[in-house]
């Protein structure tokens, strides 16, 4: 028997194999701002999301290329009169296949990290359901930046002075043993990974300066947000959104040379190296950033509002990002409210 979404599948697959010149699924994956996996999950009977449809008819609607001659979305302004109607004959077409497959959305235990909550929201991050072990990746701090008790000619020596971001590590790891206490939960640096670590689930703390795993992980993914260098703030590395050729970095704010307001960054994806498997990057310019991105999931004061924000926004993709405000009070973390449009600085797949 027939699965109820092929033809929405096999629809949104011949659009990307008709057109002139014909796409490959890497170049759909790099246009919508999403993964090869999840175009090819779209192709192939998974449940689309209505927005995501969306972006599918304005990419075959309205073709366009970058400087480099691959595809990229247009945006709404760009858009001819005829193209609209192209865009919403197409998209009208596209929400009358998903209706008709009539086949409900996979509960989110049956996306890998996620299981049921009672209350509000039916998603928990940090959940994993599937009996996998979990990885939590730091970066080290150099030598010549560590106290003396991280160094190893120290009668004191405490390796954890040797992680960065041990305020993070220290509520992520807390929470992932609570959410999951019957799982192998472990901590490491980036430089004792070992390829038994890549099996797992992965979740990667910090950025390029003092954790090469989150460099090298977004080597191997396609995100819209990269992290850069910048003259101008040699502590950290700023982020910058990525829309078709246009770069915008984003910054974090000081005020009296007081750190007021940090960029944090949340991915979810499917493990690079073990599909079945998930990987969660946390990251920021600085500390409190990374710090800002795991709190969005863990603080019981706004973990159900976040979960359920990123439930409505992003559905059951496999794949999603959401890069934000983090305000620092008095040097303290404050937890972004993702519900609040402010703390949102871009999310993705867009429009979802």
């Amino acid at each position: 028997m027939s699965h109820p979404n092929a033809q929405l599948a096999g629809r949104l697959r011949q659009l990307r194999e008709s057109g002139e010149p014909r796409l490959s699924q890497s170049m759909v994956a790099k246009a919508l701002g999403v993964s090869v996996a999840t175009v090819s999950s779209d192709e192939n009977v998974a449940r689309v999301p209505v927005g995501r449809l969306a972006a599918y008819a304005r990419l075959h609607a309205a073709p366009r290329a970058d400087t480099e001659a691959q595809p990229r979305l247009a945006d709404e302004e760009e858009l001819t009169d005829e193209e609209r109607t192209e865009r919403d004959d197409l998209l009208a077409e596209l929400k009358a296949l998903l209706a008709d497959a009539a086949v409900p959305a996979p509960e989110p235990a049956s996306v890998p990290g996620l299981a049921s909550l009672p209350g509000a929201s039916q998603r928990r991050t940090w959940h994993f359901n599937d009996g996998a072990p979990v990885r939590i990746i730091c970066g080290q701090i150099p030598p010549a930046a560590r106290p003396r008790m991280g160094l190893a000619d120290s009668v004191n020596y405490t390796e954890l002075f040797t992680y960065a971001d041990v305020d993070a590590l220290v509520e992520l790891f807390g929470h992932i043993r609570a959410e999951n206490p019957a799982l192998d939960v472990r901590f490491l640096t980036s430089a004792n990974i070992t390829s038994d670590d890549l099996s797992a689930h992965l979740v990667l703390l910090g950025g390029l300066g003092w954790n090469q795993s989150t460099e090298w992980y977004n080597r191997q993914t396609s995100f819209p947000v990269v992290q850069v260098e910048d003259p101008a703030y040699p502590d950290g590395e700023v982020f910058e959104t990525r829309r078709g050729d246009k770069a915008t970095r984003h910054y974090p704010k000081t005020t009296d040379s007081l750190l007021v307001e940090d960029v944090g960054l949340l991915v979810r994806t499917p493990n690079p190296y073990n599909q079945a498997r998930t990987l969660t990057i946390c990251n920021g310019v600085y500390s409190r950033g990374v710090l800002g991105a795991v709190r969005c999931l863990t603080d019981a004061n706004f973990r159900d509002r976040n979960e359920q924000h990123i439930l409505d926004k992003f559905g059951d993709v496999p794949e999603f990002g959401v890069l934000m405000r983090v305000p620092v009070h008095r040097g303290k973390t404050v937890t972004p409210d993702l519900v609040n449009t402010y703390s949102v600085i871009f999310e993705w797949p867009e429009g979802t």
